[in-house]
């Protein structure tokens, strides 16, 4: 295939990320059309593209297609919402977002790995300029960690590309050069312990953009690493890497999940829960297998779908608001029904309940592991069904604050939800939530089946049929639901008498914001919410404090040197010239005395000697 038509969707961003430049001067309302029409040109350009030249394209070529048509899809949904999100932006964020999917859509279209790193470099420069978008203090500490750990993270990428070409020539850099390129690849993905940029990152940046980065930027991440392992190093290669990539993705799912339990910052929450999910997608990788790989892809595809729309419901919530605490939330599932209805498919998809999209692929992911047999991936299996509970948990606390409970918040921008610019990249990311679940074998048939093959040990038909039956079960909630909203119109509300004392609402009900204190004095529990909060967990915070002390250590042996060897030195090299200056005063008898008694101590040795 032409690498300039591979390329076109990529040339299409920049173009657009230029018209924006060019035409600064005209009005929002126009640049507002300009930019949604250039995100929808760049997304059929990449269906355009796969569909009608599917035939030519390799396996890998197909991935990469499937990527493209990924990242486009969110961006194109994105860029919809940011026009309704920030509606007086000026062009340079038109302009930033379309050179930041232009270098996403470079990475995964990419067909050499030079040019890879060259994209890759490019996203991580227009996210950061994107991180210090609002300019506030936050944003300015967090591109400060963002770039620190991202461009470390592109050292060790560069260092692994550059040693492919050698990695069969020696097993120890053949080790050496797979290290790197899982450090490159998980710093960008967010994988323990290589995540703590994540959640200070995703508060910085404007909520649609933080739907890009939990969406699509970490995505690239696992597809570096899918190319890189699958096509480079191949699976089972060893043992060990495969069994330190399975704990890894087990610690990874897990931390990420009991962080955002306790979290009240909705947006922080969020990020942490996209930590959680990529160790669900790292877990099934790395068992090396097709299913394992099928799993891994069918959850990246579902992730982007359901976190962007959580995203972006928090952004309706944030904007109403003008807060991020889940405290300033509640009972507002009256005011914002829409946003309610799709926030809750998204809670649910994320949890994994039938049947929608999150179901299926962590069934998937389950069966990879359980096919794989080894003690590990049994107790990866374990976690990630004990993962899904404690997030089906989280997401209770997060809908009861925000839609149901007490409605303590108070709301400071009237928002309408019948805005096409929300109704549309809510409602798509939903009913794509409810399609990918109750529609399995088509989804698995039409994308993956193309990329991967036909694979004989999925049990198809069984997820199939939990999905139905989960849909009767969504359906039945549903129609209790409205019959109870009937019943609940013919109850009258009583107040709340306490020793003679009225008890206002407030203050008899709870808010979820305190569901599990419990939890956080739970013993073996509570020691890691104590590791976390002294920031041990944090890789950066500890290679500032391991900086910090070898610049200690430094500055000490400059010390030591100066004053001790050098000041001490210099005194006694002083005092030496000092006393030699007596043997030279320019008197001649002075000069002929030495030289005699030179040279009778040199007979003497040489008498002694013979």
């Amino acid at each position: 295939m032409s690498i300039k038509i591979l390329f076109f969707p990529v040339f299409l961003s920049f173009l657009f990320s230029f018209l924006n430049i060019l035409l600064w001067k005209i009005r929002r309302r126009f640049r507002s059309f300009l930019s949604i029409f250039g995100s929808f040109l760049v997304l059929i350009s990449c269906i355009y593209i796969l569909f009608f030249n599917l035939s030519c394209f390799t396996q890998w070529e197909k991935l990469s297609q499937f990527f493209a048509i990924l990242i486009s899809t969110i961006s194109f949904l994105c860029m919809i919402y940011s026009q309704w999100y920030i509606p007086f932006v000026n062009f340079i964020y038109d302009s930033l977002f379309f050179l930041f999917s232009g270098a996403m859509l470079g990475v995964v279209l990419s067909n050499s790995l030079i040019s890879l790193y060259i994209f890759w470099e490019l996203m991580t420069i227009s996210s950061f300029f994107f991180i210090l978008y609002e300019n506030t203090e936050e944003a300015k500490n967090a591109s400060i960690k963002y770039i620190i750990m991202t461009g470390t993270g592109s050292i060790f990428l560069l260092f692994g590309i550059l040693g492919t070409n050698f990695i069969e020539k020696n097993i120890l850099w053949k080790h050496l050069f797979f290290f790197s390129i899982f450090i490159g690849a998980g710093v960008k993905s967010g994988i323990f312990p290589l995540y703590s940029w994540l959640p200070d990152t995703y508060l910085s940046v404007p909520t649609p953009i933080s739907a890009m980065f939990s969406g699509i930027m970490s995505k690239t991440g696992i597809y570096a690493f899918i190319k890189f392992y699958f096509t480079i190093f191949y699976p089972e290669w060893s043992t060990f890497w495969e069994n330190l990539m399975i704990i890894i993705g087990m610690i990874t799912l897990l931390s990420g999940v009991l962080l955002a339990l306790i979290q009240h910052d909705i947006k922080r929450l969020l990020a942490y829960h996209s930590v959680s999910q990529i160790g669900y997608i790292f877990l099934s990788i790395a068992t090396g297998t097709s299913i394992g790989l099928l799993g891994g892809l069918y959850h990246l595809l579902n992730h982007s779908i359901f976190k962007s729309l959580l995203f972006l419901g928090a952004g309706v919530l944030i904007k109403m608001t003008h807060s991020r605490e889940l405290e300033d939330y509640g009972n507002f599932s009256s005011i914002l029904p829409f946003t309610f209805l799709t926030f809750s498919i998204a809670s649910f998809s994320i949890s994994g309940l039938p049947p929608f999209n999150g179901f299926v692929s962590k069934w998937i992911i389950c069966q990879a592991l359980l096919e794989k047999g080894t003690t590990l991936s049994i107790l990866g299996m374990i976690i990630s069904l004990l993962g899904s509970a404690l997030t089906l948990a989280s997401f209770i606390k997060v809908i009861n604050d925000s839609f149901l409970g007490v409605g303590k918040g108070q709301i400071k921008e009237k928002i309408s939800e019948k805005s096409f610019l929300i109704i549309t990249p809510l409602g798509f990311l939903a009913l794509n939530c409810l399609i990918l679940g109750i529609f399995p074998s088509l989804v698995i048939n039409k994308i993956f089946n193309p990329i991967l093959g036909t694979i004989s040990t999925l049990n198809i038909k069984l997820i199939n049929l939990i999905s139905f039956w989960g849909y009767l079960f969504i359906l039945i909630i549903f129609l209790i639901y409205f019959y109870s909203l009937r019943l609940t119109k013919k109850i009258k509300e009583k107040r709340v008498f306490i020793g003679g004392e009225v008890i206002s609402r407030e203050l008899s009900d709870f808010d979820g914001s305190h569901f599990y204190k419990t939890l956080y004095e739970t013993e073996g529990i509570k020691e890691f919410y104590e590791i976390e909060k002294k920031g041990l967990l944090d890789s950066y915070k500890i290679s500032e404090k391991f900086f910090n002390l070898s610049s200690r250590i430094s500055n000490k042996i400059e010390i030591f040197m100066r004053d001790e060897i050098y000041l001490k030195g210099r005194k006694f090299i002083l005092f030496l010239t000092e006393k030699f200056r007596t043997f030279q005063n320019g008197l001649l008898p002075r000069y002929i005395f030495w030289v005699i008694a030179g040279l009778i101590f040199i007979m003497e040795i040489l008498v002694w000697r013979y």
